[in-house]
């Protein structure tokens, strides 16, 4: 069984060097999502985060002992990764894109996983964060709204339905960390039609060797 360890929202703050959400705050009260998220949390960089197809960003609990030794930190906070849901009994291997939850009165879909962002590793003044995401393919994932509603800690989180294609999150952050070692799983990609943004695209330059992923080395 799955469910909410946590539900957190957080206000775009200015940070002197950066400007950012990422630092949530554990909601103790049922809070509503619609289509473009909960209600009370901001995006500080409207280009790269936000929108419909990144609505409710999810990280599973299960990684928190591998970021806390990572980072030499012990009682990581629930938000640690700047999502909104943090679930226990799910994790990047077992969720695959186009999955559909419901948790509370809400019903989700995983829309992609979440790119690796730099504002983690200035959060975590770790210069290598964002690198390790990369390499480990535990980068959480983003949920698309299909029915608005609202939820709170400790609410199960049902899987109404799994994707036909199985495409799970690691399997997809693996085909874009490493393409051509690979190239079996991007049968599936190219067969997900409930995918979210340009992995497509990406992948292929990856395996072009065009893609400048420099920021997440």
């Amino acid at each position: 069984m799955a469910f909410l360890k946590a539900v957190l929202v957080g206000k775009a703050q200015d940070y002197g060097s950066y400007t950012s959400a990422i630092f949530k705050v554990a909601q103790s009260d049922e809070i509503y999502a619609n289509k473009l998220g909960f209600i009370g949390d901001e995006v500080a960089d409207t280009i790269h985060h936000g929108g419909e197809q990144k609505a409710i960003f999810a990280n599973s609990y299960q990684n928190y002992p591998r970021w806390e030794e990572f980072l030499s930190l012990k009682n990581l906070p629930f938000g640690a990764m700047g999502e909104n849901l943090t679930i226990d009994g799910l994790d990047e291997n077992s969720v695959c894109v186009g999955d559909i939850h419901k948790v509370g009165s809400l019903i989700i879909q995983v829309s992609q996983p979440r790119k690796p962002c730099s504002k983690l590793s200035k959060r975590w003044n770790n210069a290598n964060m964002s690198g390790e995401i990369f390499k480990t393919g535990l980068s959480g994932w983003y949920y698309r709204v299909l029915e608005e509603g609202g939820c709170k800690a400790g609410d199960e989180i049902k899987i109404l339905q799994k994707d036909s294609v199985g495409l799970s999150v690691m399997q997809l952050n693996q085909l874009f960390f490493a393409p051509n070692e690979n190239l079996d799983t991007l049968d599936k990609l190219l067969r997900v039609d409930t995918l979210a943004g340009n992995w497509v695209d990406d992948i292929k330059k990856r395996i072009g060797g065009s893609y400048d992923a420099s920021y997440m080395n």
